[in-house]
């Protein structure tokens, strides 16, 4: 006969020894599963902290691919994992020339190559020109003519490439042209080489037109100070009594969504601190959050919500002018502003940028990786939940500002995009689209973009936005 004393100490000590080897089994499991510890600086290792970082932030980090190459070089590896739909997200070495996209910002100028209809004539046209710039500094001005690139003569085939020599150079040659009893002469060549560019002032005027008050007010980018910086400006339209307002984003690739939110409250009527402004809508794990205006202009803490109101025009329009350059937190604006009060843009086409990322870096002490990432992590939408815009907002009043050459200085009253603002403000514009799509000159009549430098780095901007609490 069993002895039942011994029989329960025999089943036991058998659970306990079951126990003991299934979590010793579970501890083996899970050393095998770790990452292994790769050298720090490897391939190996940078790789690891893009991917983990990704697996919490992307928005795409359902797709990212479950066993990728660790050993390429962190950028072909960041560029390898990269959602297809993802058009925007890059990674950098901050101050690393050598691991970003070039511009032309550098040299302080940017310009679109245009070719007439037989691609027989073939010119560029300077489009920017930044103050204190080492364009500026040799004497080039919104609407000079380029013939030549290093040299050699622009054509329909090597527009292009000319622009890529540009790009990976430190200094270059411009040959300028002009028109001389309607034959195109070259004047001058202008050697530019790269220099440090800072950021570049507001233009703003007022324009009376028909008994009207217009402001104007034209900048390039959305950096951060931007709001705080144009006080004054919204302060002078307000003392000027203007009734209503252009905001020149033809160029301006974007930048952060609190400068923009900033503006918008100095624009638009009915602003209160609680209104809703924009809503990000992440992965699982970030889900979906909308912000008030109050919140997104302030939460860096570099501007006073009510010192913005102080200056609010109450406007219940604006009008907005737009090229293929205008991206990010300009199509914020353009989008964002709708629920408030009518936007009335005019030009081209924006961008398409409905997408915000925020600053990923390494905030370990001592820090281990250098690298910096710009991914995706939002889709953009405003207070009535429109979006959506990824392949550029629509104008109302289609102008390309191409159609009138020579180009004339950003708040010139007969700019084209300017002008039909201006008629549109006082009722003369009777049509939903003006000028054609030719581009005109006393001799020069084309008929297609070659290349823009604009809006190729517009390409390269992305929405900042910051991580929600």
């Amino acid at each position: 006969m069993t002895n039942p004393i011994i029989h329960s100490k025999i089943t036991i000590y058998n659970f306990i020894y079951f126990v003991f080897l299934f979590f010793a089994v579970l501890s083996s499991c899970k050393k095998g599963n770790k990452n292994p510890d790769y050298p720090i600086g490897s391939n190996e290792h940078i790789n690891t902290w893009i991917l983990d970082s990704l697996k919490r932030y992307y928005y795409w980090n359902e797709q990212l691919p479950a066993n990728p190459n660790l050993s390429l070089p962190p950028k072909d590896f960041f560029n390898a994992i990269r959602n297809l739909s993802d058009r925007f997200s890059y990674i950098s070495i901050p101050n690393d020339p050598t691991t970003t996209v070039p511009s032309n910002r550098n040299f302080g100028f940017d310009y679109v190559v245009l070719s007439d209809q037989n691609s027989t004539n073939v010119i560029g046209v300077i489009k920017v020109v930044l103050k204190d710039s080492p364009a500026s500094r040799a004497g080039l001005k919104r609407g000079d003519y380029i013939s030549k690139i290093n040299g050699k003569t622009l054509t329909a085939t090597n527009a292009q490439a000319l622009q890529t020599e540009i790009l990976s150079s430190d200094r270059f040659s411009l040959g300028l042209t002009e028109l001389v009893n309607n034959i195109w002469t070259d004047t001058r060549t202008v050697e530019l080489s790269k220099g440090i560019i800072l950021d570049q002032r507001e233009i703003s005027k007022v324009i009376e037109s028909d008994g009207k008050k217009i402001g104007y007010l034209y900048f390039l980018d959305f950096n951060g100070g931007l709001a705080s910086s144009l006080i004054p400006v919204f302060s002078n339209f307000k003392a000027e009594g203007i009734s209503e307002l252009i905001l020149d984003l033809r160029y301006n690739a974007g930048g952060q969504v609190a400068e923009a939110a900033g503006v918008c409250a100095m624009i638009a009527k009915n602003i209160s601190f609680d209104k809703p402004f924009i809503t990000y809508r992440g992965n699982k794990n970030g889900g979906t959050k909308t912000e008030s205006i109050g919140i997104a202009a302030t939460f860096d803490g570099t501007v006073n919500f009510n010192t913005l109101l102080q200056q609010n025009l109450g406007l219940s329009r604006v009008y907005i002018l737009s090229t293929a350059a205008t991206a990010s937190a300009s199509e914020v604006m353009i989008n964002n502003l709708k629920p408030f009060i009518q936007v009335v843009l005019i030009g081209e086409k924006t961008r398409g940028k409905d997408e915000a990322s925020f600053r990923i870096f390494d905030a370990r002490r001592p820090k281990l990786v250098n690298w910096e990432m710009h991914p995706i992590v939002y889709k953009l939408f405003n207070a009535m939940g429109s979006g959506g815009y990824s392949a550029g907002i629509n104008p109302d009043i289609t102008v390309n500002e191409m159609s009138s050459l020579p180009l004339l200085q950003p708040g010139d009253a007969a700019d084209p995009l300017i002008k039909a603002a201006i008629n549109t403000v006082t009722g003369k514009a009777i049509k939903t689209s003006v000028a054609s799509t030719n581009f005109t000159t006393e001799s020069f009549r084309a008929n297609r973009i070659l290349m823009d430098s604009r809006a190729q780095s517009a390409q390269q901007s992305t929405v900042i936005a910051h991580r929600l609490r």
